[in-house]
């Protein structure tokens, strides 16, 4: 990652200059990148801050076309999955992703599957989405299944950060949306595609209110974001995921389940992209303001922002989820979130439309 390597001098305020880089490997070894390749190892890095270049003397590459996206793998090691099923996962999910944006992040991109280059947990996995290629370093698990259910919980967030915020056009300290929130409609998006459980999203739900119950509650969450390296990334970004369910929420069901949360991310690509007719716009927009600004507009009243993210909130949630035939029970330090048992028409609706499925319910407790 040239942002790391290079001196500062080489970074700006709207994005690093572009630098050509030249690359002298030993025999049999290759270089991938999505940056522009000018001769075999050299290449034009348009943006020194965001170009990850992938070293190795055994990688192996494929690609995808999906939805008009040039989508690369790039590996090394062996698995308990093939190649081929990694990018069929990819594929899937890009494409999930698209739905809800209504269009693709880039013309190209990449992801970068690497295993730790220490012995670690199997279930361990670390990422990091620079412009347009996610680096993934994976635990490695034997059974196959559960490699690539291990693979797509990181593929489907990281995948989220191709959009929001690499592609839009906003700066600033708003990492309370985009990782926050971001971590809600990335398991919904498992959720839809049968990655994920309605119970299992649940619990992921009730694990983040657990988590936020920290000195979190004592800053709003733009506060919290300002402050996340002193209280805590993983508390601020736990209570912004159970904001982000309740947010969702109230949207459905004033709409009448015609609008959610995936309507403020088209609002945002729509009217703050980062690129317009393939040339890189400055980003001169505050995020926090502009995505504040977004979702008091998608739900047609600045209360629920001003509550629940521009003023410290310490979040009731038996109370908040109620209402939507949720009911919430504290089984020593953990809460549990659960479907009532009575629901309404328009509850069962809505939390249809969240994935729940009343008749596997049903058949299960015969």
């Amino acid at each position: 990652m040239l942002g790391d390597l290079l001196p500062l001098s080489f970074r700006r305020h709207d994005g690093g200059p572009s630098a050509i880089i030249k690359f002298t490997l030993p025999q049999q070894w290759r270089v991938y990148s999505s940056e522009v390749e000018k001769d075999p190892n050299t290449f034009e890095a348009r943006d020194v801050s965001q170009a990850v270049f992938a070293v190795g003397s055994q990688l192996r590459t494929s690609q995808i076309n999906e939805s008009g996206m040039l989508f690369s793998l790039v590996t090394d090691g062996d698995w308990a999955f093939a190649d081929r099923e990694a990018l069929e996962l990819a594929g899937t999910v890009l494409k999930a992703h698209r739905e809800v944006f209504g269009v693709m992040p880039a013309r190209q991109g990449s992801l970068i599957l690497f295993p730790f280059p220490q012995a670690v947990g199997p279930s361990q996995w670390s990422a990091e989405t620079r412009n347009s290629t996610v680096t993934l370093l994976l635990g490695k698990l034997p059974s196959k299944t559960a490699a690539l259910a291990q693979l797509s919980t990181p593929v489907t967030h990281e995948f989220f950060h191709l959009w929001v915020p690499n592609a839009l056009a906003l700066e600033g300290d708003y990492d309370w949306f985009y990782e926050g929130f971001t971590v809600y409609q990335a398991a919904q998006t498992a959720t839809q595609l049968g990655m994920l459980t309605f119970p299992e999203f649940l619990n992921s739900i009730a694990r983040a209110y657990d988590a936020s119950k920290t000195e979190a509650d004592h800053w709003s969450l733009i506060e919290a974001s300002t402050r996340r390296f002193t209280i805590g990334r993983t508390s601020v970004y736990s209570k912004s995921q159970v904001v982000a369910f309740l947010y969702d929420l109230r949207l459905r069901r004033l709409s009448h389940n015609k609008k959610s949360l995936a309507d403020v991310y088209r609002r945002l690509i729509r009217e703050h992209p980062a690129r317009v007719d393939n040339a890189s716009t400055a980003k001169t927009n505050d995020g926090t303001d502009v995505v504040t600004k977004e979702l008091s507009a998608e739900i047609g009243s600045e209360d629920f922002v001003r509550l629940f993210i521009r003023s410290p909130v310490s979040i009731n949630l038996p109370a908040e989820l109620a209402p939507f035939g949720l009911k919430v029970e504290t089984i020593g330090l953990r809460t549990r979130i659960a479907v009532d048992e009575k629901l309404g028409k328009q509850q069962r609706d809505l939390l249809r439309q969240l994935g729940y499925n009343d008749a596997t319910r049903e058949s299960r407790s015969k």
